[in-house]
């Protein structure tokens, strides 16, 4: 969690990496000057978990259609 805090911008002691790191959820109610934060701490969290997943579980190709998006065919309409 140090990582995505670090790579999201936000300090530590704001309040959603506070929550993130103590599990505590509902960022959904947080006050509105805090979804940015919010926002940019979940980006980097799924990112930082999506590379890890990419390096261990989908190293030879995998058949997850979000990591082959260039591969899906294009509608004409």
């Amino acid at each position: 969690m140090a990582e995505s805090i670090a790579r999201s911008g936000i300090r530590p002691t704001h309040t959603p990496a506070v929550m993130l790191t103590k599990w505590r959820f509902g960022m959904d109610r947080l006050p509105a000057y805090e979804l940015t934060k919010s926002f940019r701490l979940l980006v980097a969290l799924f990112s930082i978990a999506d590379t890890r997943r990419r390096t261990l579980h989908c190293v030879g190709g995998c058949g997850h259609e979000w990591h082959n998006l260039s591969d899906q065919p294009q509608d004409p309409t």
